[in-house]
């Protein structure tokens, strides 16, 4: 809420300029409006999704035999973070900070957190998602994880428990996936 309170009072001050300058008032800065909008709709996903902040440090740790495999590690560990839009960053001068870090003690000696909501920060606890994923020739695909958004992939001959349950509104294609289940089977 106080970020919101500044934003405004931010926008106020440029609207005032606006004024002064002979400028029509609702042409502000682009950023400004952009941080304001996105705040507020945080603000609200905090408030109406019953969702929390955290402060996140996340750390990579990288190591090789030699120098030579650590800067390929390195550099395919950056690879595939940019990848997905991530920026992964040296810790010049912090490698030690960094390892003692990474090591399961619950320290965190580096400085550098990233304020998320819940849903974002559960996305990095491997134990939130159930994956059923299995390779074969009699494999099925299901469709996506909703968390995860990785492939279902199954042989229900395989399982445990092999049954299964459609659920759906009317006309969404129950009956045909069942039918397409039964086809595919045998």
């Amino acid at each position: 809420k106080h970020t919101i309170t500044e934003l405004d009072r931010s926008k106020i001050e440029e609207q005032k300029k606006a004024v002064r300058s002979g400028y029509d008032m609702d042409i502000i800065p682009s950023d400004l409006a952009t941080y304001g909008k996105d705040a507020k709709a945080l603000l609200k996903e905090l408030q109406s999704q019953n969702e929390r902040m955290f402060l996140l440090t996340f750390l990579v740790m990288n190591t090789g035999e030699t120098e030579q495999e650590l800067e390929t590690n390195v550099f395919q560990a950056s690879s595939i973070a940019q990848k997905y839009n991530c920026n992964l960053r040296r810790l010049d001068f912090q490698q030690e900070q960094g390892l003692m870090s990474c090591l399961p003690l619950a320290q965190n000696l580096i400085e550098i957190q990233r304020s998320m909501t819940t849903s974002s920060t559960a996305i990095f606890v491997p134990f939130t998602t159930q994956e059923l994923f299995q390779t074969g020739k009699e494999a099925l695909y299901y469709g996506l994880n909703a968390l995860s958004n990785n492939l279902i992939m199954v042989d229900r001959k395989k399982l445990k428990n092999p049954n299964g349950l459609i659920l759906g509104t009317p006309g969404s294609g129950k009956s045909f996936s069942a039918k397409r289940e039964i086809a595919n089977a045998f």
